[in-house]
């Protein structure tokens, strides 16, 4: 049987499904009755399938371990050098492997990447696994509040320096690498999740992005202008669409550009790598600026700040959030004011108990291994 990875109770024992989120009586029967598996048989490990019989066996330590988890998305390390990652083939995937390797292939550039990554499955297939080297270093979050300010400027002028190299990439229309559609992660961002697949597309144009999200906007500003006028609500529509800051150019943009997402030598002030390009693509200009700032904190806005007037000497601070920023946020403010519908309470798989403590061992969400998010606008009375 292929892997459905959306049915897990077709390929793990003793998983319980809890409907709507609720915990059924039977779990704690079902925890009494998975505590007595045969001793040499019994999996200790569900990420790995490391049973006793394994642990009796054999001499073998494995050096493949589990690095990061993430909804239903695994990375695992082998060994120091190499990294694997395990998805579905859900629009999680996200950008990252199309842009690192667009930006390989182009000749003269001087951007810190991951030295290789390999697909080792097909397009079609469930799952997907990709091999990619490891960069050596430490992530620049971990050390950022240690490093003195001749340090810090060093760091920021590096992470300019790939910023304008990005930005030399341009498109006639917002887009991934490949020419396909970006996951909204700027307005329909603040949905159920950030991360791909999300709630909504940005439109190859700024009139598409608009019609995407017409229909949240709408019950937005009704709520926001406390009316029920489709006159009055299509007019501040219009101005939301009038007032937006223009689309073009379209140039390459990181799309989720933090401290966590730069890796460095601590001992060389050095970016080694600049890693998770899953929501890159062909922004609006002033995308990359306002991303930094919207999703910022502390630590970003030391490293962004000032970087932003080497990136952008025509535009200063205040002209962007002038021309920017005071533009976008009502759109947002929109989108957020709308009342939207996503389970309260999604199904899950109950996952066996793993010490006699818990009455379940973790659960598998409807949401997180690849189901829909059942977006829908909440019903106004």
């Amino acid at each position: 049987m292929d892997y459905d990875y959306t049915h897990p109770e077709r390929h793990h024992k003793g998983l319980v499904f809890a409907p709507n989120g609720e915990i059924p009586e039977e779990v704690s029967a079902q925890r009494k009755k998975m505590c007595h598996y045969d001793p040499t048989k019994r999996e200790l490990c569900r990420a790995c399938g490391w049973s006793t019989y394994n642990e009796l066996t054999s001499s073998y330590d494995p050096r493949i371990k589990i690095f990061d988890t993430r909804d239903n998305i695994g990375l695992w390390a082998i060994g120091s050098n190499w990294l694997i990652r395990d998805q579905p083939n859900d629009g999680s995937l996200g950008n990252d492997y199309m842009t690192q390797e667009f930006l390989r292939g182009q000749p003269g550039l001087d951007i810190p990447l991951i030295e290789e990554m390999r697909r080792l499955s097909k397009p079609t297939d469930a799952i997907h696994l990709t091999l990619m080297s490891r960069a050596q270093g430490v992530r620049l979050d971990t050390i950022w509040l240690t490093l003195t300010r001749p340090q810090k400027a060093k760091y920021r002028d590096q992470v300019a320096n790939v910023i304008k190299q990005i930005r030399q990439f341009t498109a006639p229309t917002a887009q991934k690498v490949d020419g396909s559609r970006l996951n909204d992660v700027m307005i329909a961002g603040h949905c159920i999740r950030r991360h791909p697949p999300t709630c909504k597309e940005i439109g190859y144009t700024t009139s598409e992005w608009f019609d995407n999200i017409a229909d949240e906007l709408r019950g937005g500003l009704s709520s926001i202008h406390n009316t029920k006028d489709p006159q009055v609500i299509e007019e501040k529509l219009q101005e939301l669409k009038d007032n937006f800051p223009k689309g073009e150019p379209y140039v390459l943009t990181h799309g989720d550009l933090n401290l966590a997402n730069i890796i460095v030598n601590a001992k060389e002030n050095k970016i080694e790598a600049i890693i998770d390009w899953e929501m890159s693509g062909y922004f609006p200009w002033w995308a990359e600026r306002w991303l930094s700032i919207v999703w910022g904190d502390g630590l970003s806005n030391e490293l962004f700040k000032p970087l932003w007037r080497d990136v952008c000497p025509e535009m200063d601070a205040k002209t962007f959030a002038e021309q920017v920023i005071n533009k976008v946020d009502p759109v947002v403010r929109a989108w957020q004011a709308c009342k939207k519908e996503h389970p309260a309470k999604p199904s899950k798989w109950l996952r066996p108990p793993f010490c006699e403590c818990q009455p379940y061992g973790g659960t598998f969400d409807w949401v997180a291994i690849g189901n829909g998010t059942d977006h829908k606008i909440s019903k106004v009375d």
